[in-house]
């Protein structure tokens, strides 16, 4: 039985279970978004700073650490992004029945682009493998770990609930 990633913890910073194609491309658009808009805050910031200050040669040495220290924060900013995009990385990796150690192959020159095309155009493993169930199957899905969203028998949905299940 599959169980729906909630919340931003059981989206983003979760390396259990199993992550199709299309979640994972949508989580690391929304994760490259995140990314480019501290991106364009920090641009903003240094412009206001550098505009703010006038001109002179005491001035210089303020105005490189406040450069350090705005890229500085953009980077403290930036450190939850790239471990939510490595674990959504491992949780694709299971998709494809392969061990989460196969991200350190990210650090490899130009073995890195090879594993990022594997993991956006590789099919997941159809059915349970070793890391769970599969999230693509319909059947017996639970809604943040509760209650069924689908129900386990094959029934109509809109039918009495106050019957037994045929088996």
């Amino acid at each position: 039985m599959y169980t729906i990633d909630t919340g931003i913890k059981g989206n983003f910073f979760n390396y259990e279970g199993r992550l199709n194609r299309k979640r994972y491309i949508f989580r690391n658009l929304a994760l490259f978004g995140i990314g480019v808009a501290l991106y364009v805050i920090v641009i903003v910031l240094f412009v206001i700073v550098a505009g703010s200050q006038p001109q002179s040669v005491q001035n210089e040495n303020a105005l490189t650490a406040t450069v350090f220290g705005l890229y500085g924060l953009f980077f403290l900013l930036c450190l939850p992004l790239t471990v939510s995009a490595y674990m959504l990385m491992i949780r694709r990796l299971h998709d494809t029945n392969q061990s989460g150690f196969f991200c350190l192959l990210n650090f490899v020159p130009f073995v890195n682009i090879g594993l990022g095309l594997y993991l956006l155009f590789k099919k997941g493993t159809e059915g349970d493998n070793d890391y769970g169930s599969d999230p693509l199957d319909m059947t017996g899905y639970v809604y943040g770990g509760d209650a069924p969203a689908v129900p386990e028998h094959d029934d109509n949905p809109y039918a009495r609930t106050d019957t037994a299940p045929k088996e």
